[in-house]
């Protein structure tokens, strides 16, 4: 491998470019010019690769060659051991700290490190945001800057955008110059002192919500003609709605949580209770795992989070919506419009292979997997929930967590209820994986539903969905008992539930 500097063609004033060639092999020589770096060759020092103090500008353009220098150390040593290829290296060494596209780095980070495309997608639409703030067409990592990032400050606040959106902005903007610079892309870092961010309002107003509010959203929803594009905009709407009470129930999940909703998930092996089912043998198996115990690692913090997926309304909340965006999302729906019309259990999961067959998953796709689909289906999502004013998806989360609040529930119950971290000392005394605890916090998860009437609300969901279609939903999958009987009986139930080891499949 070669690696080292050498000069171009002279130019009319007599200097030559200083360039890099970097040869792997016969077959790949590249040829780097170093922006901005023209030597007098007589003035030019081979064996130190300096200019010598006679040479103008010595100084800048000797501390200029060190930096490249240090970046082609940085370069050769990650092609070397294979962590990066040879196109890479080679872009890695053509940048400069002026001339490199943020946007194009940005688009290298999926090679070049192990960030999720959620995140690549994040800071997008923060440069995104920086570029339309600022006017600059394509951002350099040379106009991040005090006096641009304080344009964009000024932007949002005089079109009233909170001052969390540009803090959220300039997050990401660290992020991303701390990643080139990581990578040798660039060889400085701003500062980002305190002064760069926007202040916060001193008393944070959380806003949350009332059970009437969302009944009150759901009596809204109105059916104003037979016609298939209306009826399509009010299954949508009650879509909203649905998924609004299955984050709420689910203690406080965002989206992209609701997209990875799966069977797979099942504390037990749930591949293997398909390919039991199908079996034509009449037999009996058991399973290691508990049957109603359900792990999520939440999206944002990806901390673990267990929930009892039989708490209700959580799985008949999930059947209806599976059917509902079965119809008004085919291209999206994980359930066929096809799958959603066999009344067979057993002819249903003979439509799929047992790998394939997921009685929970909703959607066919998570915010990693297409995220650009993910952001236009939540839009939308987004848009009905304003049609009928009703309070965000965010809204469920806080709404969960000041209820819990209310009833007196432990800081540290709480936190774990909803996947957060604890900032806490007891963060480190605590073990929640401790069945005695799981106990506690689904104690608590009981709580919470039962204080925000959630089944109450979910039975008014039910009716006006029957009301307006002629379906006979409520009967099949509304709660006929009263909601304080209902959740007395599962908290009797509880601890027994919790400590099922093995799940027991019948065919």
């Amino acid at each position: 491998m070669t690696l080292k500097f050498f000069f171009g063609k002279p130019r009319k004033d007599g200097t030559c470019p200083l360039r890099i060639r970097f040869k792997a092999n016969e077959l790949q020589d590249h040829k780097i010019t170093i922006q901005g770096l023209a030597i007098r060759t007589n003035l030019w020092d081979k064996h130190l690769n300096r200019v010598l103090p006679e040479h103008p500008a010595y100084r800048d353009i000797n501390e200029k060659i060190s930096l490249y220098e240090s970046k082609m150390r940085d370069v050769s040593e990650k092609y070397r051991v294979g962590n990066i290829d040879f196109d890479t290296a080679c872009r890695m060494m053509r940048s400069s700290s002026s001339m490199i596209s943020i946007r194009d780095f940005i688009n290298q980070l999926e090679n070049l490190d192990d960030k999720k495309r959620s995140t690549i997608v994040n800071y997008h639409n923060s440069i995104n945001a920086f570029s339309f703030h600022t006017k600059i067409k394509e951002p350099l990592f040379s106009d991040i800057t005090y006096i641009n990032i304080s344009k964009m400050r000024k932007s949002l606040s005089d079109l009233n955008k909170s001052p969390e959106s540009h803090n959220k902005y300039l997050r990401d903007i660290k992020a991303i110059c701390r990643s080139a610079y990581k990578f040798k892309m660039v060889f400085e870092v701003p500062d980002f002192d305190r002064s760069w961010g926007a202040k916060k309002s001193p008393v944070n107003k959380v806003k949350t919500v009332l059970p009437i509010d969302i009944i009150e959203a759901i009596e809204r929803i109105e059916l104003k003609s037979k016609h298939r594009r209306s009826r399509k905009k009010v299954v949508k709407q009650f879509e909203a709605v649905g998924l609004w009470m299955l984050m709420f129930s689910m203690r406080g999940m965002y989206p992209a949580d609701i997209n990875e909703i799966s069977a797979k998930n099942l504390d037990y092996n749930f591949e293997s209770r398909i390919k039991a089912e199908l079996s034509d043998a009449k037999s009996e198996i058991s399973l290691r795992g508990n049957p109603f115990l359900y792990s999520h690692q939440r999206h944002k913090t990806e901390i673990p989070m267990k929930i009892m997926l039989n708490m209700p309304p959580i799985r008949k909340l999930i059947a209806v919506l599976r059917y509902l965006v079965s119809a008004s999302h085919p291209k999206d729906a994980f359930q066929s419009q096809e799958e959603s019309q066999i009344t067979s259990y057993k002819k249903r999961i003979q439509t799929k292979t047992p790998e394939e067959v997921d009685h929970f998953k909703i959607f066919s796709f998570t915010e990693e997997s297409d995220p650009e689909r993910y952001k236009e289906m939540w839009n939308n999502y987004y848009k009905q929930l304003r049609s009928i004013d009703m309070p965000t998806f965010k809204v469920a989360r806080k709404t969960f967590m000041t209820t819990s609040t209310l009833l007196d529930i432990p800081q540290s119950i709480g936190r774990t209820m909803l996947g957060q971290k604890d900032p806490s000392i007891s963060a480190y005394y605590n073990n929640f994986d401790d069945p005695r605890l799981f106990v506690k916090v689904t104690q608590a998860h009981i709580k919470v539903l039962r204080e925000f009437n959630i089944i109450d609300i979910y039975n008014v969901w039910l009716r006006k969905i029957d009301e307006l279609f002629g379906s006979n939903w409520h009967k099949i999958y509304g709660f006929s008992i009263p909601q304080n009987l209902l959740y007395a009986n599962f908290y009797k139930e509880l601890e027994s539930m919790i400590q099922i080891t093995h799940t027991k499949i019948k065919n």
